[in-house]
């Protein structure tokens, strides 16, 4: 792995968990746990070393993005949710969370295209639809593990 990627598992998270708040505060002045952020942010952490499979026999970074790219923006939505003090339909709330997860993805993709491009890290861009369907598994994953916590609630 390179060095970039070591400093930015660390620095996304810190910069995540104490200036995400803030800039949220500009928009809604109301407290609320930062629980489900501190979990975002040690699953972005986390899943910068986990074993990844190989796919179409060579190595992805499939776990990193379905862990740190789809659960991890899963408790980001939560975290950001609310603020809004109000609930979503479930279709709704899918919905929200495939386009942050795209969004959110594609910042990664771009991140990673000026990495390369400024030569801080060599990846082979071949696997980009990859991470995108990871984000998406991991997203799905988490907003079904949403509804089967509300129905044991």
């Amino acid at each position: 792995m390179s060095k970039i990627f070591i400093i930015v598992s660390v620095v996304v998270p810190l910069v995540l968990y104490f200036v995400f708040p803030l800039v949220l505060a500009r928009f809604a002045q109301r407290a609320v746990s930062r629980t489900p952020l501190a979990i975002a942010c040690v699953l972005f952490f986390v899943s910068w070393y986990l074993p990844s499979p190989d796919i179409e026999g060579r190595y992805t970074a499939f776990t990193t993005h379905a862990v740190g790219g789809g659960v991890f923006t899963g408790f980001l939505w939560l975290y950001v949710r609310q603020f809004f003090s109000r609930k979503f339909q479930p279709l709704t709330e899918l919905a929200i969370l495939y386009f942050f997860v795209s969004g959110l993805g594609v910042a990664n993709e771009l991140f990673e295209f000026a990495v390369v491009t400024f030569g801080f890290a060599r990846l082979d861009p071949s696997d980009t639809w990859w991470d995108l369907v990871a984000n998406t598994i991991g997203v799905s994953v988490f907003w079904i593990g949403t509804l089967f916590w509300k129905r044991i609630k």
